[in-house]
Formats: structure tokens, sequence, C-alpha cells
């Protein structure tokens, strides 16, 4: 009886021990994802930065009127414009 007692116990001690093992095993994992995805972060972060830059480089006036030009566009004469009346 005593014997089983004492075998018990090791079980006991034993799962304790798995699950302690485990959980910590499973808290690096974690870690180790919370670290990746900040990574990811940070470069989507970069990422957007520079797409903005680009959409306001696009935007500026300079840049409109070179695509205006390579489009053939050019400014109207006076005679060109109709103004309405509200």
């Amino acid at each position: 009886m005593r014997q089983y007692k004492r075998i018990l116990q090791i079980l006991v001690v034993l799962s304790l021990a798995l699950l302690y093992a485990g959980s910590r095993i499973k808290m690096v994992e974690l870690g180790y994802e919370v670290s990746r995805v900040k990574s990811e972060i940070s470069e989507m972060k970069r990422e957007n930065a520079l797409l903005r830059s680009r959409v306001a480089q696009g935007k500026s006036a300079d840049r409109l009127s070179q695509w205006a030009i390579k489009l053939g566009m050019t400014t109207p004469g006076a005679d060109r414009v109709l103004f309405l009346d509200k």
C-alpha cells in the first residue's frame, strides 16, 4: 500500500512537471510569434510610408503637369474656357 502512495506521488509530481514544462514551451512559442508579428507590422508600416510618399509625389502639381504634357494636353486659350453662372 505504501508503495502505491509513493508511485502516485511520483506520478503527480511528474504530471505537474510536464504541465509546467508544457506551459513554458507554449510561452516561448507565443513570444516568438509576437516577435514575428511585430516585425511584420514594422515592415508594413515602412511599406505604407513608402506608398504614401509615392502617392503624394504622384499628386504633386509638377508631376500632374508632366503627365498632362505626355498625354498631349495643353492649357486652353481664353476663347476655349466657358464660365457657368450659378
